[in-house]
């Protein structure tokens, strides 16, 4: 949880609030994954952060078509942070697009409890207020799974320079 992120967004009256933890060992590009078996890099990297978790919570009621639209725009925003800072693929080096074990959770209000939303697409304050809380939340994620991963190698080193 040292890499847990959260922020809110809002517009008016409605909210995004998103809480995200990032790590990127695992990873990929879309359509990459079925190359190896899923096992292989859960056994072989078991301590390392290599998923990129989201779970964004709103005041909003939404339908189901606007919390699938909800997904759509968490993983729009998650796939253009990916692009823009470059991260790789442990498969192919090409640029990653997730990890392999990414999740989205979408919470609202119950109907009739609040601001009804059909759709939640990027046209919508719905869309621009996810894509806003998730591309803050992985951003700042990112930066510290860098900040975590240099802390990590420098006390490696540390640790065996003590031993020589």
């Amino acid at each position: 949880m040292t890499q847990l992120v959260t922020t809110r967004y809002a517009a008016g009256s409605l909210w995004v609030e998103c809480f995200a933890t990032v790590g990127v060992a695992n990873a990929v590009r879309v359509g990459e994954g079925g190359t190896i078996p899923v096992t292989w890099r859960v056994e072989a990297n078991p301590v390392v952060p290599g998923t990129i978790n989201l779970i964004l919570v709103t005041n909003g009621c939404l339908s189901p078509a606007a919390m699938v639209g909800a997904v759509q725009v968490a993983t729009e925003a998650k796939t253009a942070v990916l692009l823009e800072t470059g991260v790789p693929s442990i498969l192919s080096g090409g640029s990653a697009t997730g990890t392999g074990t990414d999740v989205v959770v979408i919470a609202c209000r119950l109907r009739g409890e609040g601001p009804f939303h059909r759709y939640s697409g990027t046209h919508t304050i719905l869309g621009t207020l996810i894509g806003q809380t998730v591309t803050h939340c992985v951003s700042a994620g990112l930066r510290k799974a860098t900040l975590w991963k240099e802390t990590r190698r420098k006390r490696s080193v540390g640790r065996f320079r003590d031993l020589h």
